[in-house]
């Protein structure tokens, strides 16, 4: 696991979602396809579950104005999605944060190895599906 802490994008693989949809020609369609492979799988992978995070992230930044640790060209980007209405993907955010903490996700299952660090991880997730319930 390339992590360093329990952020969102305190991870190598999150940096490589960011980037691909920070590359993306259709970014609320790229943020579907990812909650999609979430939603629908029987066992979300590492990669799928940063994915899902991140893309979740990214919608609470442009519609809740949360900030994250990330790199700095993070919110001048999500400055340039506010003109785009993510609202229609918050449901799906949400079921693809509740597979990435099931029992049927890589994700959780590396975490759960690290007792100290274990449960902020699950409250920081916890924490962005509550704000996109909202």
């Amino acid at each position: 696991m390339g992590a360093w802490d329990y952020g969102v994008f305190d991870d190598d693989t999150a940096y490589d979602a960011l980037d691909d949809l920070k590359e993306s020609a259709d970014i609320m369609m790229e943020m579907e396809k990812y909650f999609d492979k979430a939603i629908q799988t029987d066992y979300v992978g590492y990669d799928e579950g940063h994915y899902a995070l991140v893309s979740a992230a990214v919608i609470d930044s442009v519609i809740n104005g949360t900030s994250y640790r990330c790199d700095d060209s993070y919110t001048e980007w999500i400055e340039t999605l506010k003109e785009f209405d993510l609202t229609p993907l918050k449901q799906k955010a949400v079921m693809a944060i509740n597979q990435v903490l099931s029992n049927h996700s890589e994700l959780k299952e590396l975490w759960e190895e690290n007792k100290e660090l274990y449960p902020k991880w699950c409250d920081d997730k916890c924490k962005i599906k509550k704000r996109l319930m909202e």
